[in-house]
């Protein structure tokens, strides 16, 4: 488990484990299991209308096998059109890969249209449909991995490098603990609404 704060590290054990965690009396720990992908929205907003155009920020917090999974499921939130079709059902994971770890979002919507909708299955699903289309814009602006084993070489989306900081510290496939290691990438340039890969090389 990873604080979603701090950023320490606490292990876990197969038969259980008790874990005291200090807690200030002006703070509720918490906390994201490795193996997780959270995307979240971190502006504030008064509303989460409001939100409809800002941009996500996901946290991948690696496992001990290096890797991670995540889903996100946006619809108008206002009408029943998403039993039409018009959503978007987002998968997001992580892989290790030879000696780096690759960052993929892919179209779960696409895959699973029977399950796509509660109690209505889909026969045919467009991911281009005009809810994808009206949040085309909508980008992930940041990306944060918790645990990754060594400081990379290359952080790269379709060939090209982009901007990134490393603060070393406990990798994921280790059984120390401490605060973990943690990988910013800024702005990838990639939609929430598409299909991508990040490649990282370390």
């Amino acid at each position: 488990y990873y604080d979603y704060f701090t950023y320490e590290t606490y292990r876990g054990a197969s038969k259980g484990k008790t874990v005291t965690v200090p807690a200030a009396l002006d703070k509720v720990p918490l906390f994201i299991r490795g193996g997780s992908i959270i995307p979240t929205r971190e502006r504030p907003r008064r509303s989460s209308i409001l939100m409809k155009n800002d941009p996500f920020t996901l946290r991948v917090a690696l496992n001990t096998r290096g890797a991670a999974r995540g889903e996100l499921y946006l619809d108008d939130g206002e009408t029943f059109s998403h039993r039409d079709g018009k959503f978007i059902w987002r998968e997001f994971s992580a892989s290790k890969e030879n000696k780096g770890l690759r960052i993929r979002s892919s179209d779960l919507a696409a895959q699973k249209p029977a399950v796509a909708v509660d109690g209505v299955a889909l026969s045919t699903y467009n991911g281009a449909n005009d809810f994808a289309k009206d949040i085309a814009s909508v980008r992930v602006e940041r990306i944060v991995v918790f645990g990754l084993g060594a400081k990379p070489k290359s952080v790269q989306v379709g060939g090209k490098e982009l901007q990134w900081e490393y603060n070393s510290g406990v990798s994921s496939d280790t059984k120390k603990q401490g605060t973990s290691s943690v990988l910013v990438i800024k702005d990838p340039g990639v939609g929430v609404s598409s299909d991508w890969e990040i490649v990282i090389q370390v």
